[in-house]
C-alpha cells in the first residue's frame, strides 16, 4: 500500500509542480478555434538562423518555409501545433496557444552532425570540438531496444567498456572502464543531470534516459576530480520541451525468460548408477546400498527414479515493464513526469531470485528574466528475493556439512533421488539426526547414506524454498539548481560574452531493509541444520548523501578565438549507519519477529566521509581548429590524514582540425573532419581507503596491567595500521584521431591508451618481531599498467528507402603489474598467480602432460623419481591416471610443480550493431563477443570430476576404456574416493581451462511503425515490436554466462554465475 500511496504523492507533485510553472500569455486571449497568422524564427542551438526549415500546422496540410533570416508566418488555428523540422535536426512541437508571436524556436542537432552538444563535466561542448576520449552512445539505439538496467545498455556498445553480470534479477553489472585500474573497487562514477551518484544506479529507470556519455580519460574526466578516477557515465534524463503541448508517452512490454538447458549434458539415472558402479571398484570400497550390478555387467539403482532436476528446478520466467510519461512546456517553463514499474519472476523454483522496482522522475525548469531553475525529484521503490545461499558460498552458522549454492546443488544432486517425497515430511525412523523435529524435510526429496552415499549435498529445491533472504531499497533523491546570467543582471548584454554563477544542490537517501530466515530443516545425517541454530536476521541501512557545488562560468569569443572559462568549489557529505540484529531458535508456530527467538545478538557501526574540492577548466579554441584544454582540480578527503588529506591533479589536452586548414589536401565534402588529439592526466582515487582505516582501534579487555602488583584488566592497540594511507594515483595518456566522410555519413575513431595506476593499495606482510597480531598491513605500495588501442566506426545512410546505419567497435588491452610492495613479487591465491611484470591474475596449476596408458610408462615416471631418491613421481598415481610435468626438477610432483597456464583477461573485446527501417518496419540487431579469452567453469571442471558421488557430465561414460592392459580413454579413470596423495585426474591444470573466445547475439527486435493516420492523429507513433535478447552465443566454452569476468584477482573464474535467460518479448509504445 506504501508504495502506491507514494506513486501518487510524486505523480501530484509533479503535476502541480509542471502546471504551476505554465504562466498564462500576457497577450490577450483569443477563441482557440479562430484562424491567425502565426510568425517567428528557427534558429539552431548556438542561436544562429536556419533557412528553409520548414514548419507545418499538425495534421493539416498548411506550412511555410522559413527565410534566409530564419523567420516564417503561416495561418493557423489559435489552438493548433506547428511541426517544425529541418535536415539534420530532430523534428519539434509548439503550441500556438492563441499567440501571433511566437518565441524564437531552437532545434537540437542530431547524433550524426558534428555541431551536436554534448554533456561534459559542467558544461556542455560541441562534439566536434572534444579533445579528451569521449565515447557517446547513440541515444535513438538506446530508446529503441528494451533494457531492464541502465548499466547493461552499455554492453559492446563502447570501445574499451566491458559490462559483466549474472542473470539474477535485479543484479547489478560490473562495469569496467579501460581495464583493472585498482586492487580496491574498478566502478566508474555516475553522474545524472549534473550530480554525481556513486559507482551504482541500479534503482534508476533506463525508460527516463535521454543521452549517455563516458569519459574514459583524466583530461575528460579530472574535472570530477578523484570520484573519476575508473572513469565516468555522465547521464541525461529526459525533460519537456518549451512551448510544446502536454504530450503522454507509454512504452510497455512483457515477456518471458527461459535458461538454456542443454550447456550441460547431465547423465540420467542408468548412465549415473553406471558411471557409480566402475568408480567404487576402481576406489576398491563398495557401492552404495541402492546400486547392485546386474547380469548385463553395470549398476542400476534399486527403483525407477530418475529426477531430471534441470527441468525440476528451472521454470518459465516472467517480466514485464511499463513506463508512462508526461512532458510539454510553457514560454519560460518544461515540465516532465514519469513513472515506471519494472518486475521480472526468476527462472528458479523456490523463494528467488526475484525482482521488482518502481520508480517515480519529476523534472521542472523555470525560466525568469537573469535565472533559470531546475529540479528534479527522484524515488524508486525495489524489493529484491536473493538466492537462498548466494554464489558467495557462504557460511551458514550451525550448520553440519556443506552448504554449496544452489545452482550447484541443481546440477550435482543425483537423478537417483526424488525432488519431492511427501514421506520426509518426518524422518525419525529413516534418519537418526531426523529424531525429535517437528519437521523433517517438508515433503522434499533427500538422500540416505546407506542408498545413496555420501554427496554432502542438499536438495537444491527445499533450500531454495525454505531459505530466504529478501532485500527492501528505498531511494530518493532530489536535486536544485540555479544558473544565473550576472551579465544581464547589471544590464550588459553581449552576444559573444557570457558570465553565469551556478549553484547545485543535491540530496539522496537510500533505506536498506533486509531479512534472512534459516529454519531448521534436514537432508540427512551429513547434512542438516538442527533447531538450535536456525536463525533469523533482520538488516537496516542507511545511506545520506549531500552535495553542493558552486560554479562559475565565463564563455567569451574575440575574433577567431573563443574561451569557456569554469572555476568552482564542490563540498560532499556521505553518512552510512547500519543495524542488524539475529536471533536464534524461534518457538513454533512461526512467527518471524526477534523477540520470539531464544537468544539474540545485534551489531551497529555509523560512518561519515567527507570530500570537499576546488576546480577550474579552460577551454580555447582558435577558429575551431586549435584547440586546448586544461583542468586543475585541488580534493581533499576525510578518508585519509590530516597533513596528507589534500592534493592537486591535473590535466591538459590538444586537438587539431586539420581539415579546417587551407592546404588540407582533399576535399571537404568528402572529409567532413579531420582531428588529431591527444591528452595527459592526472587523477587521485581515494575510495579504495575504507573509513577509519587510518585510525587503530583497541578491542576490549584484551590486556593485563599491572598497578602497585594488582593485576588490572584493560585495553591495547593491538594491530598496526598505517596512519600514512594516501590517494591511488591515476596517470593516463590518450592520443587519438577522429574522422567523419560524405556529410557525416561515416565517422571513424582510432585511439591508444596508456594509464598507469600508482600507489595502488595493497596487503604488505608484517614482521613477526612487530609484535602484533596482524600478519600484514595496507600500504600504498603497489603500481599497475593498463594500455591498448580503441576502434569504433558508424555508417548512416537515411537518404533511400532502405534506411540504414551499422556501428562497430573494437579494443584491445595489455595489463601488468609493475610492483607489489615491498620485496613482494608475486602473490597467489587458489588457482591463480599475479606476478610483477606479468598481468593481474594469471591461471596457476599443473603442467598436463597426458594421461598415463600403460604400466611400463608408470615405471618409466617413478624411476625418475628413485633416481632422485624418491619412490614414486606422483605417489598413489595409477595407470588411467593424469601425469604432470616436474617444474622444479626434483624428481616428484607436488604444490611446488604449480607454473602459470595463461590469462583469464580477454585482449580484445568488440561490439557491431545494425538498425535498418524499411516502409513502416524496422529492425535492431546488437552483438558484442570477446577474443584472446579463457575461463575456467567451476561447474563445468565439477561435472567432469573423476571423482566423488555428485552427479556427472555423460562424457563420464567414456572413461575406463581399456585395450588389454593398455588405457586408451581421452578421460582418466574415475573414482568415488581418492586415496592418493593429490587427487591426480583433478588438479587444475590445462584441461581446467577453456577457450572462451565467444560472439553473443545480444539482442533483436523488429518492429512495425503504425500511420498516425490509422488512428485520426489522436494517437501518434504508435510501435509494436517483438524482440530476442541473450538469443545465441557462438562459442566453444561449456557453461553459462561466458562473459561473466571474475574477481580482480581471479578473471575469468566463473564460479556458478546465475544463468542469463534467454528472454523473448512483445512490447508497445505509442504517444497521444
Amino acid at each position: 500500500m506504501r508504495k502506491e500511496v507514494l506513486f501518487s504523492v510524486m505523480l501530484l507533485l509533479g503535476a502541480v509542480g509542471g502546471l504551476t510553472f505554465c504562466p498564462a500569455t500576457a497577450k490577450a486571449s483569443v477563441q482557440q478555434d479562430q484562424t491567425i497568422k502565426v510568425s517567428g524564427q528557427v534558429v539552431d542551438q548556438s542561436g544562429e538562423a536556419l533557412i528553409g526549415a520548414t514548419v507545418k500546422v499538425k495534421g493539416a496540410q498548411t506550412g511555410a518555409i522559413t527565410d534566409f533570416d530564419g523567420n516564417f508566418q503561416l495561418d493557423a488555428p489559435a489552438n493548433a501545433t506547428l511541426v517544425v523540422s529541418y535536415v539534420g535536426y530532430k523534428d519539434r512541437e509548439v503550441a500556438v496557444r492563441g499567440r501571433a508571436l511566437l518565441n524564437q524556436i531552437e532545434l537540437e542537432s542530431d547524433a550524426m552532425m558534428l555541431d551536436q552538444v554534448v554533456v561534459v563535466g559542467y558544461g556542455v561542448q560541441k562534439k566536434a570540438d572534444l579533445t579528451g576520449s569521449v565515447s557517446i552512445v547513440n541515444a535513438d539505439e538506446l530508446k529503441r531496444v528494451s533494457h531492464s538496467n541502465i548499466s547493461s545498455m552499455l554492453e559492446g556498445k563502447v570501445a574499451g567498456v566491458q559490462i559483466t553480470s549474472d542473470g539474477q534479477p535485479g543484479a547489478d553489472p560490473l562495469v569496467r572502464i579501460r581495464g583493472i585500474g585498482s586492487f580496491g573497487s574498478t566502478a566508474p562514477l555516475y553522474v545524472i543531470d549534473g550530480v554525481p551518484m556513486g559507482t551504482s544506479i541500479r534503482d534508476f529507470s533506463p525508460n527516463d534516459i535521454e543521452t549517455i556519455q563516458v569519459l574514459k580519460d583524466a583530461s575528460a574526466g579530472a574535472i570530477y576530480g578523484s570520484r573519476a578516477a575508473n572513469g565516468v557515465v555522465i547521464i541525461t534524463t529526459k525533460g519537456g520541451k518549451k512551448e510544446q503541448p502536454l504530450k503522454v508517452d507509454y512504452k510497455g512490454y512483457f515477456g518471458v525468460d527461459q535458461i538454456q538447458k542443454d550447456v550441460y549434458d547431465l547423465t540420467n539415472a542408468e548412465q549415473y548408477s553406471r558411471y557409480l558402479g566402475i568408480a567404487a571398484e576402481n576406489a576398491g570400497i563398495p557401492a552404495p546400498g541402492g546400486y547392485t550390478k546386474g547380469g548385463d555387467g553395470y549398476y542400476h539403482f534399486m527403483d525407477g527414479t530418475d529426477t531430471d532436476w534441470l527441468s525440476e528446478a528451472f521454470k518459465t520466467g516472467i517480466r514485464q515493464n511499463h513506463s508512462v510519461n508526461l512532458s510539454g512546456g510553457g514560454v519560460n517553463n518544461t515540465y516532465n513526469i514519469s513513472l515506471d514499474y519494472y518486475n521480472q519472476k526468476g527462472t528458479l523454483e523456490g523463494a528467488g531470485p526475484n525482482f521488482e522496482r518502481y520508480t517515480a522522475r519529476v523534472n521542472n525548469t523555470m525560466d525568469t528574466k537573469f535565472i533559470k531553475f531546475r529540479t528534479s525529484l527522484v524515488y524508486s521503490h525495489s524489493d529484491q528475493d536473493n538466492l537462498a545461499v548466494s554464489n558467495a558460498n557462504e557460511y551458514v552458522q550451525g550448520l553440519y556439512g556443506n552448504l554449496g549454492n544452489v545452482l550447484g546443488g541443481v546440477l550435482n544432486m543425483q537423478p537417483t533421488i526424488k525432488a519431492y517425497d511427501e514421506s520426509t515430511w518426518v524422518l525419525d525412523d529413516k534418519v537418526g539426526s531426523a529424531s525429535g523435529y517437528r519437521y523433517d524435510a517438508y515433503g522434499y526429496g533427500v538422500y540416505y547414506d546407506t542408498i545413496h552415499g555420501d554427496i554432502s549435498a542438499m536438495n537444491p529445491l527445499l533450500v531454495n524454498n525454505m531459505l530466504t533472504r529478501n532485500t527492501i531499497v528505498d531511494r530518493f533523491v532530489g536535486t536544485a539548481s540555479a544558473d544565473v546570467d550576472l551579465l544581464g543582471m547589471v544590464g550588459i548584454k553581449s552576444k559573444n560574452h557570457q558570465l553565469t554563477y551556478k549553484i547545485n544542490l543535491s540530496y539522496s537517501t537510500t533505506s536498506c531493509n533486509d531479512k534472512t530466515w534459516i529454519p531448521a530443516w534436514i537432508q540427512s545425517n551429513r547434512v542438516y541444520l538442527a533447531k538450535e541454530n536456525e536463525r533469523l536476521t533482520k538488516a537496516h541501512r542507511k545511506y545520506t548523501d549531500a552535495l553542493i557545488e558552486n560554479t562559475l562560468t565565463w564563455d567569451g569569443t574575440m575574433g577567431l578565438h573563443h574561451a569557456n572559462l569554469v572555476v568552482g568549489q564542490t563540498f560532499e557529505q556521505e553518512n552510512t549507519n547500519t543495524m542488524s540484529a539475529t536471533g536464534v531458535n524461534l518457538s513454533e508456530p512461526y512467527f518471524l519477529q526477534l523477540q520470539n527467538a531464544s537468544s539474540w545478538s545485534a551489531d551497529s557501526y555509523e560512518y561519515k566521509h567527507t570530500l570537499a574540492s576546488y576546480l577550474a577548466r579552460l577551454n580555447y579554441d582558435y577558429d575551431g581548429k586549435y584547440l586546448v584544454s586544461g583542468i586543475v582540480r585541488r580534493d581533499g578527503s576525510s578518508r585519509l590524514s590530516k597533513d596528507i588529506r589534500w592534493d592537486t591533479f591535473t590535466s591538459v589536452s590538444l586537438g587539431w582540425r586539420f581539415d579546417k586548414e587551407k592546404f588540407f589536401p582533399i576535399d571537404r565534402d568528402i572529409v567532413n573532419m579531420f582531428k588529431l588529439r591527444a591528452s595527459y592526466g592526472e587523477l587521485g582515487y581515494e575510495a579504495a581507503v575504507g573509513d577509519y582505516a587510518i585510525n587503530a582501534t583497541m578491542a576490549r579487555n584484551n590486556m593485563t596491567y599491572s598497578f602497585g602488583n594488582q593485576p588490572i584488566t584493560g585495553s591495547a592497540v593491538s594491530t598496526f595500521v598505517n596512519e600514512n594511507l594516501t590517494w591511488e594515483k591515476r596517470k593516463t595518456m590518450n592520443v587519438g584521431l577522429d574522422l567523419a566522410f560524405f556529410n557525416n555519413r561515416i565517422e571513424f575513431t582510432a585511439e591508444w591508451y596508456k594509464n598507469k595506476s600508482e600507489d595502488l593499495l595493497y596487503n604488505v606482510p608484517v614482521p613477526a618481531s612487530a609484535g602484533v597480531a596482524n600478519a600484514s598491513v595496507t600500504m600504498n605500495a603497489a603500481s599497475m599498467e593498463n594500455s591498448g588501442f580503441e576502434f569504433s566506426a558508424t555508417y548512416r545512410n537515411r537518404d533511400h528507402a532502405l534506411k540504414h546505419e551499422i556501428s562497430a567497435n573494437l579494443s584491445t588491452l595489455k595489463n601488468k603489474v609493475t610492483s607489489l610492495g615491498f620485496g613482494t613479487e608475486k602473490y597467489i591465491t587458489g588457482a591463480y598467480i599475479t606476478e610483477v611484470g606479468q598481468e593481474v591474475g594469471k591461471f596457476y596449476g599443473w603442467d598436463y602432460q597426458g594421461i598415463i596408458r600403460t604400466q611400463e610408462q608408470l615405471d618409466e615416471l617413478n624411476a625418475i623419481a628413485q633416481a632422485k631418491g624418491l619412490a614414486e613421481y606422483q605417489p598413489g598415481a595409477q595407470v588411467g591416471d593424469c601425469y604432470y610435468r616436474d617444474v622444479n626438477g626434483d624428481g616428484q610432483i607436488n604444490a611446488d610443480d604449480q607454473t602459470v597456464l595463461g590469462s583469464g583477461l580477454p585482449s580484445v573485446n568488440f561490439g557491431l550493431s545494425a538498425h535498418l527501417e524499411y516502409g513502416i518496419f524496422d529492425l535492431s540487431i546488437s552483438t558484442f563477443g570477446a577474443l584472446g579469452y579463457h575461463v575456467t567453469d567451476y561447474l563445468y571442471n565439477t561435472l567432469n570430476s573423476s571423482y566423488g558421488y555428485g552427479n556427472k557430465d555423460v562424457n563420464i561414460l567414456n572413461a575406463n576404456q581399456w585395450d588389454g592392459s593398455t588405457y586408451v580413454s581421452s578421460i582418466p579413470r574415475t573414482y568415488l574416493s581418492n586415496s592418493a596423495t593429490l587427487g591426480w585426474n583433478d588438479l587444475f591444470c590445462d584441461r581446467q581451462i577453456q577457450n572462451a573466445a565467444y560472439w553473443k547475439i545480444a539482442n533483436i527486435e523488429l518492429g512495425c511503425n503504425l500511420p498516425n493516420k490509422w488512428f485520426a492523429n489522436y494517437v501518434t507513433g504508435v510501435r509494436v515490436y517483438v524482440s530476442a535478447q541473450n538469443l545465441y552465443t557462438f562459442t566453444g566454452y561449456k557453461g553459462y554466462n561466458v562473459d561473466y569476468a571474475g574477481g580482480t584477482f581471479t578473471p575469468g573464474y566463473n564460479y556458478c554465475s546465475y544463468p542469463t535467460a534467454r528472454s523473448f518479448m512483445a512490447g508497445l509504445n505509442f504517444t497521444f
